[in-house]
């Protein structure tokens, strides 16, 4: 059911700046999106022409980033929206309208065809190659954050408070073990080759627009092991429609050199950090900030971190962490 919304006067004077031609009379304006953050996103459109207006807090240390990326990198890939105008007094972005297939999306509407899923997510680990193989150099602010060792270790933390301890109230799980075990986890993880990372690359941040992917809520991109990214994708606990062999296909056809036990063994790791993460984000926000639906996700992902752990023998305690929560649901 479609929500037409009214602009306020602020938001139109913003708007009429950017398109001069803008009359709020022609417009449709109805609720585009909610961010799992505090952004708001309205579609404005009229016959055919469509752009979204972003309601965003620019006090939030991400809005220059966000723009700052796409001003630098807009015109070396074609995968960002474009941005035409912004308002950091009213926390306002206007921008490029790709339309309402995410990847997500697409699965759904054809969860009958796998082949033309598998065909899809091709398209996105393509998408992904290009962005991880652009020169560092093109950007000042994505080498400005980067995923080390800390970070590794603040996402075990997240998924141990959120998850673990939050959500299954299962802190007897967290032993020294499992202390030992993510400290080598995030000092290996560390450790691993750094190219740019969009750091949220799930299907519900990746657009089909004309039959080619883009991608949105770029701000969090930083420096990190590319095999993060591809974890998001093909472990994503939205998307049912995709079985085991499928992921597996999809695997070989992400990694270079699919007969290196090391090259997979270093993504299994990634897969575990970044769906550690998700937990703790499912938890958090179910639990904490009143986005109970995030809830309905978590089984989903602890029984795909667990099959991560099969393939990470040197971390029994933290296998058996996601195990025990398992056993909860």
């Amino acid at each position: 059911m479609e929500l037409t919304l009214e602009l306020t006067p602020t938001q139109i004077d913003f708007i009429s700046s950017a398109l001069p031609d803008f009359n709020i009379s022609d417009w449709k304006t109805e609720l585009a999106g909610l961010a799992a953050s505090t952004r708001r996103f309205f579609r404005l459109s009229r016959k055919d022409q469509s752009y979204i207006l972003v309601e965003w807090d620019s006090s939030d240390e991400d809005w220059p980033r966000f723009l700052g990326i796409e001003s630098e990198l807009s015109f070396i890939v074609p995968f960002l929206p474009r941005i035409y105008a912004n308002d950091p007094k009213n926390g306002l972005i206007l921008e490029e309208d790709l339309g309402e297939v995410t990847l997500k999306q697409f699965c759904i509407d054809n969860a009958a065809d796998i082949s033309a899923i598998e065909k899809m997510y091709r398209k996105a680990i393509g998408a992904l190659r290009a962005w991880q193989n652009l020169d560092i150099s093109a950007s000042d602010i994505i080498p400005s954050r980067s995923m080390d060792k800390e970070m590794f270790l603040w996402e075990s933390g997240y998924f141990a408070e959120h998850c673990v301890v939050g959500f299954f109230d299962k802190k007897n799980l967290l032993t020294d073990q499992w202390e030992e075990e993510r400290i080598k986890m995030a000092s290996h993880a560390d450790s691993l080759h750094k190219t740019f990372l969009h750091r949220d690359f799930q299907s519900e941040n990746i657009l089909i627009h004309d039959g080619k992917i883009r991608f949105v809520d770029f701000q969090g991109a930083r420096l990190g092991p590319p095999h993060y990214d591809a974890a998001s994708l093909l472990f994503d606990p939205y998307i049912t429609q995709l079985s085991g062999e499928s992921i597996n296909n999809l695997l070989d056809y992400y990694l270079v050199k699919k007969d290196e036990q090391t090259e997979k063994d270093n993504f299994y790791l990634c897969a575990a950090q970044r769906l550690m993460q998700a937990l703790g984000a499912y938890g958090n926000l179910s639990l904490n900030k009143g986005k109970p639906r995030y809830k309905q996700f978590i089984p989903l992902a602890l029984q795909r971190l667990s099959k991560i752990f099969d393939n990470l023998p040197d971390y029994p305690a933290m296998a058996e962490a996601v195990n025990g929560c398992i056993e909860g649901l």
